[in-house]
């Protein structure tokens, strides 16, 4: 029988930034390799530097997801934009992205956001599809020596609960 892992999505702190980054450049190296050409993979670490995450953080809302001050998961919201959602690949699988992009969808929500959208990797289109995404289209960033690196712009509508 499975162990269930217990883990909580709290508020990113500025004291988190060297585990987010090598969680983050951790999934990108173990996940986008079998998808993306290699100078796509470097494209990918190069912007999510320490730089893009700050200011993401402070310009939105940045989450982690915990477990006994080890952090396996993260996820961004900036205005209607979900940003920047990772797991642990040694974690992924379990329910823990669904539930960061769900609390991420919730506070675009409470902000007043109808609908999110988000950027997909080749990796991450699936999941996102699982979670009732819409890919408005398919498009591509040229990179270093005639490479592209092939990604989906995707939407969702948020129902918010009626209030009288």
């Amino acid at each position: 029988m499975a162990r269930e892992i217990r883990a909580t999505i709290r508020e990113f702190q500025r004291a988190d930034l060297p585990a987010l980054k090598a969680l983050v450049h951790k999934t990108i190296a173990t996940c986008y390799p079998g998808h993306y050409c290699a100078e796509a993979v470097r494209f990918f670490v190069n912007y999510h530097n320490e730089e893009a995450i700050l200011q993401d953080a402070e310009e939105g809302h940045t989450v982690v997801l915990d477990k006994a001050s080890r952090i396996l998961g993260t996820g961004t919201v900036v205005g209607a934009e979900i940003k920047r959602v990772f797991v642990d690949p040694m974690f992924q699988k379990q329910g823990f992205g669904r539930r960061i992009v769900q609390h991420l969808e919730e506070a675009a929500a409470l902000a007043g956001a109808a609908a999110v959208k988000l950027d997909a990797s080749l990796p991450s289109k699936a999941f996102y599809d699982r979670l009732g995404y819409v890919t408005t289209e398919a498009t591509f960033l040229p990179v270093e020596n005639g490479q592209r690196l092939e990604f989906f712009k995707m939407r969702k509508s948020l129902q918010r609960a009626q209030t009288e």
